[in-house]
């Protein structure tokens, strides 16, 4: 027999050994994207306008986009505050509550004070707070 002759057999053997490499790589490639830390993609931090700062009275409120995201900014009395506009609860959209100076989920009644910390109701975590800086008149707010 001719040593640059293939059996069948070696040849069969060779496809299943193949076959197994790319079910265990298609098998093992999506644990170990899911388990390996994400990694940061695109540009840093974004700053979005949210206004002239005489467009907003003291304890008046803005809801505005940032990188598709819903985020809160008041002003209070000390200056203005942004904080993400979805309750860590259940991702419902949360509110101002002008009477009581608080941040409030209308679906299941949580509430958040000036810091975003928790102060009522079932969010387990404060609502995440972005920078704000007001540059010639401007409110801009900063995404982490």
């Amino acid at each position: 027999m001719n040593s640059k002759n293939i059996h069948r057999r070696t040849f069969l053997d060779w496809l299943l050994g193949a076959g197994l490499v790319v079910w265990a790589i298609g098998f093992v490639a999506p644990v170990v994207a899911y388990l390996w830390p994400a990694q940061r993609r695109g540009p840093g931090a974004q700053a979005v306008s949210a206004g002239k700062q005489q467009d907003f009275a003291e304890w008046q409120t803005k809801i505005i986009a940032l990188n598709g995201q819903p985020v809160i900014v008041i002003r209070t009395p000390q200056g203005f505050r942004a904080f993400s506009a979805i309750c860590t609860h259940l991702g419902c959209i949360v509110t101002w509550d002008a009477a009581r100076h608080l941040v409030a989920c209308p679906c299941h009644a949580g509430l958040f004070d000036l810091n975003g910390r928790v102060v009522g109701g079932p969010p387990p975590r404060p609502l995440m707070e972005y920078g704000v800086a007001v540059v010639n008149n401007e409110v801009m707010i900063k995404s982490a």
